[in-house]
């Protein structure tokens, strides 16, 4: 996929710049879990980008702490560019993905979703580091039948009141797609998303099942470990 073609500007008082998006891969470096960096793979994959997962730099980690701007993993090397902070990569990978809204206000309602959707993702440490057993289960109970209820009804409200199909208006856009995201860490870590959805939230399920086929998302990260689980049975729990 060539990124050669797309600009970014940016003005200032004086000058109007443009940047070149580099033409070369992207390389995310992070471990190879299902997690935090999920959303910005899930944009590339949606937007058919071919990227590198860096793994080698990840399981070393701390090694290459200098490297990442605020000495944090997630990050991502593009061409020149080297761009930490999860919520700036998001969306990063959203505009070279072609799921970033150019509008201002169709912008803000995109960012506005994808901020829930990491509301949403934070409901996943309080079980991981439950002290036991027993609080683990009543911990990942509560996301199955209080945490995604709650927040899966309010997105379906937004989206029924909003009267379109997708959280981006008309067709799918980095709001749905931050969606598929989070649903997929949650249904990986072997929570019943689906019964949720069909519960509470029937037309972002409908939404969710359309922007599944945007690119490689129907088979996104097959290779993925998990680092989170609500099974027992699961090493990750």
């Amino acid at each position: 996929h060539n990124m050669g073609g797309i600009l970014c500007s940016g003005s200032s008082p004086t000058t109007e710049t443009t940047t070149m998006v580099s033409s070369e891969k992207p390389v995310l470096v992070y471990w190879g879990v299902h997690g935090r960096s999920d959303f910005c793979q899930a944009m590339m994959a949606a937007g058919n980008i071919d990227y590198d997962l860096d793994t080698e730099t990840g399981n070393a980690w701390p090694a290459a702490k200098e490297e990442s701007p605020f000495g944090q993993i997630p990050y991502l090397k593009h061409g020149a560019l080297t761009l930490g902070q999860g919520g700036a990569l998001n969306r990063y990978c959203a505009r070279i993905a072609g799921l970033y809204p150019s509008d201002a206000v169709e912008a803000s309602i995109c960012d506005m979703y994808m901020e829930e959707m990491m509301d949403i993702f934070s409901g996943l440490f309080p079980p991981n580091g439950a002290a036991d057993k027993e609080a683990k289960i009543t911990a990942w109970k509560f996301v199955q039948d209080s945490h995604l209820p709650k927040h899966y009804a309010l997105l379906e409200k937004n989206l029924v009141k909003s009267g379109k199909p997708f959280l981006g208006g008309d067709k799918p856009n980095a709001a749905d797609v931050a969606f598929f995201a989070v649903n997929n860490v949650y249904s990986k870590a072997s929570i019943d998303t689906d019964k949720v959805l069909s519960d509470v939230a029937p037309t972002l399920q409908k939404a969710l099942s359309e922007t599944t086929k945007l690119g490689q998302l129907s088979n996104f990260a097959p290779d993925r470990g998990l680092y989170f689980s609500s099974d027992p049975e699961n090493a990750s729990f």
